[in-house]
């Protein structure tokens, strides 16, 4: 699976989460009149998955960004030293 499928997938499903965790809230009070625990476990969940979503993979995409840094600095120290 290529990377970009990859994303694609854990953005959507982390949206759809979140979508679907308002329309039951909006549902389960307009037909109850109150927000009932399970509903709000839900809630919580889905808010819990689709920051884990977003929060690990703007983390995942920094750190790789300073490591590709990292090892280019690098790799130019070893050319500077291999050419004198």
């Amino acid at each position: 699976m290529k990377q970009d499928t990859k994303d694609r997938i854990q953005y959507g499903s982390a949206v759809a989460m979140i979508a679907t965790s308002i329309i039951l809230a909006f549902a389960s009070f307009a037909l109850l009149h109150l927000i009932h625990s399970t509903v709000l476990a839900f809630v919580g969940e889905a808010v819990g998955f689709a920051a884990g979503v977003f929060g690990l993979g703007v983390f995942a995409h920094a750190k790789s960004a300073e490591l590709d840094e990292r090892f280019l600095v690098l790799e130019q120290k070893i050319n500077r030293h291999e050419k004198d």
